[in-house]
């Protein structure tokens, strides 16, 4: 009898090797590179974070989104839940330039289009604080402006002193208008006040010089009334009537006529 083939063997029989199949896709392949993921199960819990930190932010609206839901999202990023709750705080000295009126209407503009609090005073405090440097660049400026033109040795304290004499004489709410404008240091508006100034210079201690004598002349103590120095022949009544005759009064008798 022939001799069979044996087809029983000892060797053990050995598969094939093959490369494990990745569970992400190539398009994907950077992405798992980068958060370090080692399987599915670390990208189901990371999606799972980022939907409990997202379920807090607000949404943005859209042209479908209701009033109310806008309104819900301009409160979670900040804004106020009425105009008043917006504070409104100027530098000190500027509050007469204030105006509750033009500062309610602002406040009511910033609150419909969904201003957060902070922002909106941010804003404003920059304005007010912009509004006062810009008074006392003015102001360095007109002082400038006058000590250059009077630049005579007290030619500008006499300009300022006969200016805050007519300043003086003005309403309280218009003088704290001036300054807190800061007009009232403008170099045309301290030589219109000083013009006005000996316009209207009180009846009080206004003295010279007769031409040729260097003796002082009497006090004149009514340089605005030369109906005080209508009549007399006394050194002050002689010195009133050739004061008001120089400026183009004319007496209608001669006090000695």
């Amino acid at each position: 009898m022939a001799d069979e083939p044996n087809i029983l063997t000892t060797e053990p029989v050995t598969e094939p090797v093959t490369e494990p199949k990745n569970w992400y896709s190539d398009e994907n392949a950077e992405v798992v590179k980068r958060t370090g993921w080692n399987g599915p199960d670390d990208a189901i819990k990371s999606y799972r974070n980022m939907e409990k930190m997202s379920s807090g932010m607000a949404k943005l609206p859209t042209p479908e989104t209701s009033a109310k839901e806008i309104r819900a999202f301009y409160q979670k990023t900040g804004c106020p839940e009425n105009p008043e709750g917006y504070e409104i705080t100027a530098p000190e000295g500027l509050e007469s330039l204030r105006d509750e009126g033009i500062e309610s209407a602002i406040k009511q503009i910033a609150y419909d289009q969904g201003v957060p609090k902070q922002a909106f005073e941010s804003i404003v405090k920059g304005y007010y604080e912009k509004l006062n440097a810009d008074m006392h660049a003015s102001r360095e400026a007109g002082e400038l402006a006058l000590k250059t033109e009077f630049a005579k040795e007290g030619e500008y304290d006499e300009v300022v002193t006969i200016a805050n004499r007519f300043f003086d004489t003005c309403s309280p709410e218009f003088c704290e208008l001036m300054k807190a404008s800061g007009l009232a240091n403008n170099a045309i508006v301290v030589k219109e006040f000083m013009n006005k100034g000996k316009q209207t210079m009180s009846d009080t201690l206004v003295k010279g010089t007769v031409e040729g004598e260097k003796k002082e002349t009497p006090t004149i103590r009514y340089p605005n009334s030369p109906e005080m120095y209508a009549s007399g022949e006394d050194d002050e009544s002689k010195a009133g009537r050739a004061y008001h005759e120089a400026k183009g009064f004319k007496y209608a008798t001669s006090p000695t006529g």
